[in-house]
């Protein structure tokens, strides 16, 4: 009796493993995956597809259920994949159109939602209704800059060769106007304008003296940038920033003319004016989890006529833009010299609310970023900055507030006007803030 016990025990436990190892069947997914896309039990949904397509199974209906079960939970770009892959299969699907297209718009992929909108079908289009305005949004921009040290530079100076010069910053302020144009489903048009008053001081040592001379800059930026969809979450970017500038002549009385150097100007009687520009170009691919980008730029910024290229990736682990940490690496070439700029950073990311962490290693002198919509051509080098900024986010307004911290590196000035190699350092902190209307 005890043999026959055990014997049975193995018959059971020899079922029930065979029975796990039965594999799931296209009957059976359909019809369990069926009831819970009526019950709208996504998670459920998602957790039986990944094991359907671990066993071979991956038929049209599942594709679509799963897109919408991972656009219900918010994880866009898993949605996304398995939108195209529905799409491909079928594209006369209404559903899947409108799926995929706010799956495309919620994924931060707007010019591909413009693209994929003339694709649909009229049914589809009708209840969407896209509309290009000829102005999308409206921004206005602000960065407030301060020397940290300041004050202590005003009444020491560690360099003690007569004659010797150095100038270093005040403040100053950037005031911007930005307007948004989608000329076409494909094409993107954005440009902005932006005032900067400077205040800096022209310092000497005049037989270890220490003689102070404030003067004022002024720089007016044009950008401009376009964005070209190429399908298949391919865009081209072309840009272009010009810089007009003029400062005051601190020494247009002097017997010698001590102005700052590096600076590719003409001058007048009272003030020296400068003309710099960046033009350039990127491509992006926009994978599922990750968006590479390489870029490349031509500028004179403070008479460096200077080569720049690089890589940029952000990274989307969560298959949404919940989390999305982000690097980049850039090469400069800038009169035979070269130098290499490090960025890395994270953001995280809501409906309502957005933060981002972000630092930069290298000698970013006369430095592009983002498109060249930002510039560092500042006479001082940046040696590392952090900062971190904040978005609030609404159906109409977009609020933005940052934070960053650099350390700057600047030369000394020879009587003679020649760059010596003797350095000082100070901090500098910048304040950023911006609204935005979206229309």
């Amino acid at each position: 009796m005890g043999k026959q016990i055990i014997l049975i025990l193995v018959l059971w436990f020899v079922s029930a493993a065979s029975a796990q190892k039965i594999p799931l069947s296209y009957k059976q997914v359909d019809s369990t995956t069926y009831a819970l896309y009526l019950k709208q039990d996504w998670k459920s949904i998602i957790e039986m597809g990944k094991k359907s397509q671990k066993n071979g199974i991956g038929f049209y209906y599942l594709k679509v259920r799963m897109g919408i079960s991972y656009f219900k939970e918010g994880k866009m770009l898993k949605a996304i994949k398995m939108l195209e892959e529905a799409y491909a299969v079928n594209t006369y699907d209404i559903t899947v159109q409108e799926y995929l297209y706010w799956a495309y718009r919620y994924g931060g992929l707007i010019l591909e939602s413009h693209l994929f909108y003339a694709k649909m079908s009229k049914e589809a289009k009708d209840k969407i209704q896209l509309d290009l305005p000829a102005i999308s949004v409206v921004d206005l921009g602000i960065l407030a800059t301060s020397n940290s040290d300041y004050d202590k530079m005003l009444v020491t100076n560690d360099n003690t060769n007569n004659n010797d010069v150095r100038y270093f910053p005040e403040n100053y302020q950037l005031y911007s106007l930005g307007l948004n144009h989608p000329f076409s489903n494909s094409i993107n048009f954005y440009h902005r304008i932006s005032i900067m008053p400077i205040l800096s001081v022209k310092q000497e040592n005049l037989s270890g003296e220490i003689k102070n001379t404030s003067f004022n800059g002024n720089e007016t930026r044009y950008y401009a940038d376009v964005t070209f969809a190429l399908g298949n979450r391919w865009y081209f970017d072309t840009y272009l920033n010009l810089i007009f500038g003029k400062y005051d002549d601190v020494n247009s009385s002097s017997q010698t003319n001590f102005n700052p150097p590096r600076i590719n100007s003409s001058s007048s009687s009272s003030s020296i004016k400068y003309t710099n520009y960046v033009l350039g170009g990127s491509l992006t691919k926009a994978s599922y989890f990750i968006r590479n980008t390489v870029n490349v730029s031509i500028s004179n910024l403070n008479g460096f006529n200077q080569f720049q290229g690089g890589y940029t990736a952000a990274l989307y682990p969560l298959g949404n833009t919940f989390l999305v940490p982000f690097g980049s690496v850039q090469f400069q070439n800038a009169n035979s010299n070269s130098n290499v700029v490090y960025t890395g950073g994270v953001s995280i990311n809501t409906p309502n609310f957005s933060i981002t962490g972000y630092g930069n290693t290298g000698e970013l002198n006369n430095f592009v970023a983002n498109n060249a919509s930002l510039i560092y051509n500042q006479l001082a080098t940046a040696l590392s900055e952090f900062g971190l900024t904040m978005k609030f986010i609404t159906k109409k307004i977009d609020i933005k507030i940052g934070y960053s911290f650099m350390e700057m590196e600047d030369n000394f000035i020879a009587e003679n006007n020649s760059i010596l190699p003797t350095t000082f350092s100070f901090s500098q902190q910048n304040i950023i803030g911006g609204i935005v209307w979206k229309l």
